[in-house]
């Protein structure tokens, strides 16, 4: 039986950053350090070509015809099941499609059922520097290009040799503005120094350095977005539960889970999205469980007190 989850780290960037570059230069990392390593690709087209840089040995699933933030978001966490029930696993890479956006694959990576078996690890964006520097998109492309650079644990702002410094300095600083959290390299053929992924000392802790390192090669000890799961043991009252949810509003992006309410019985998908609740009925029995996204606000302790009192409101008395 599995004793931890496994690494999830996920691939963000718009078309051409050189994302599947940087994947091929993690997976020789990964070989080299002997861990054992999935990958899951989506692409917009009907056929595979990024595919082809996978070797021939590591585990793949691939999504085609559709992105991930959209028509087949459902298929990535049954695609994430099969590589974790089919597969020993360290961890595993998602590399999104261009038009893709973070939040959304972060969404998919934390389904209930997937609760306890995967961690998120790193969200990180490859920006390319002359393509976001000039900028010559639609409006909702380039909103779009800011999303991925705003949800991301590290940025790589890539082909720096395409430019020079002055516009090097101009995207670092556009980035900053954007996510004042995440770390930003400038970098050439999306070359990094692989140490950036790994914690010899505790793989846990959603480092991407050694703590021995220079302190100005540092980033912050947790996750820009903060996944928190708890377990419910016990039903809990909808209306309380809507209360809390409208506490954290301000920080919380998504919850979606299995719960059971006192008003009635039986076990009830729940979801969350831009400050909506909702409630559907399952047919089926799953284990009562809460999965809540949000930034580094978000605070597990105070959460899970809440929750703890909800389920045991009148009991004993």
């Amino acid at each position: 039986m599995r004793q931890r989850a496994v690494d999830i780290f996920i691939l963000s960037g718009f078309l051409g950053s050189g994302k599947s570059t940087l994947l091929k230069q993690l997976l020789q990392v990964e070989k080299r350090n002997e861990r054992k390593i999935g990958v899951l690709m989506n692409e917009l087209g009907e056929v595979s070509v990024d595919s082809s840089i996978i070797p021939n040995d590591t585990p793949l699933k691939e999504m085609l015809n559709g992105c991930i933030c959209c028509t087949i978001q459902g298929e990535l966490s049954l695609q994430l099941t099969s590589l974790l029930e089919e597969h020993d696993l360290d961890a595993i890479y998602i590399e999104a499609t261009g038009v893709a956006h973070p939040l959304e694959v972060i969404d998919a990576c934390t389904h209930p059922l997937l609760a306890g078996k995967v961690e998120i690890k790193a969200v990180i964006t490859v920006i390319n520097a002359i393509q976001w520097h000039e900028g010559k998109m639609s409006i909702k492309l380039r909103k779009l290009m800011k999303k991925q650079a705003e949800y991301a644990d590290l940025v790589l702002i890539n082909k720096t040799d395409q430019v020079n410094e002055s516009v090097i300095e101009m995207v670092k600083k556009n980035v900053q503005e954007v996510n004042q959290w995440a770390r930003i390299l400038p970098v050439m053929y999306a070359n990094i120094d692989p140490s950036m992924l790994y914690s010899s000392e505790n793989r846990s802790t959603n480092r991407f350095l050694p703590q021995e390192v220079h302190d100005d090669s540092h980033i912050h000890k947790h996750l820009h977005l903060r996944t928190i799961t708890v377990p419910m043991d016990r039903p809990i009252d909808r209306v309380q539960f809507v209360q809390l949810l409208k506490k954290m509003n301000r920080h919380l992006f998504r919850a979606k889970g299995f719960i059971q309410l006192k008003e009635t019985p039986g076990i009830f998908l729940f979801n969350y999205s831009y400050g909506e609740p909702m409630f559907e009925r399952c047919e089926k029995h799953y284990e009562p469980i809460l999965v809540f996204i949000g930034d580094d606000e978000l605070e597990r302790s105070k959460i899970e007190k809440e929750l703890f009192e909800m389920q045991n409101i009148g009991i004993g008395k």
